[in-house]
């Protein structure tokens, strides 16, 4: 071996690198390509922000409108079960009591007045009467005042003046027009849904709702008007 190979021998390997990036290029983010960058995010933020919103709002104002409905559905149900044990139908006097001849029932009025023939235990008329009213108060809530309802089903004799139970909320409206005879009357009732916080009240969402329903004295209702 000559002493120029051994000499070559002699010197360190360099250690070997894998060269990624191209030459003359630069780590990271320019000053500008920040900027771009932030400038876009600013942009998106907001909108993306607003959509989310938008369909929170639309969402729970869809769930409160359903709700709104039930609302309406339950109310109905009861004013038609109380009206079958109805025998007069006022407004904001009386009605008279059932064994006479059918009184005035006064004008159109904000509040519904039935008189209703008690029964006992075992279906018996009491030959009782007791007055239920449905008014609505200055808070949009609407209420009834008149004999409890028991479990099942019937008014409770012993108790006929449990005044303002809670029966709906979120009322706007309520007036009742009863007919010459006082057998028949008129109940329209517009509402609006309630959210649960005003971050969903939002304008054009939650729209109110009229529903206007005729009962008959013991019958069911003779008509109900399509939901609006």
């Amino acid at each position: 071996m000559n002493g120029a190979a051994f000499d070559a021998m002699k010197r360190p390997l360099r250690p070997f690198s894998l060269q990624l990036s191209r030459p003359g290029a630069q780590a990271g983010l320019t000053l500008m390509e920040l900027l771009v960058s932030l400038l876009i995010s600013g942009l998106l933020v907001p909108l993306i922000w607003t959509t989310i919103q938008g369909s929170i709002q639309f969402f729970e104002a869809t769930t409160w409108q359903a709700q709104l409905q039930r609302d309406f559905d339950r109310l109905t149900a009861l004013l038609e079960s109380e009206a079958q044990d109805a025998c007069l139908f006022g407004t904001n006097a009386g009605p008279g009591d059932c064994s006479e001849p059918p009184p005035d029932c006064s004008a159109a009025d904000n509040q519904l007045r039935m008189r209703v023939t008690l029964f006992d235990a075992n279906n018996v008329p009491t030959g009782e009467d007791a007055v239920i009213t449905y008014s609505r108060d200055d808070n949009n809530d609407l209420r009834r005042t008149g004999p409890t309802i028991l479990a099942d089903g019937r008014l409770d004799p012993a108790n006929t003046t449990a005044n303002d139970q809670l029966v709906m909320r979120g009322v706007k409206a309520f007036s009742v027009s009863p007919n010459d005879d006082c057998s028949t009357a008129t109940i329209q009732i517009k509402a609006s849904p309630l959210a649960p916080n005003t971050f969903t009240a939002t304008p054009g969402l939650g729209k109110p709702v009229t529903r206007t329903i005729a009962v008959r004295t013991g019958s069911r209702p003779l008509s109900r008007s399509p939901q609006q």
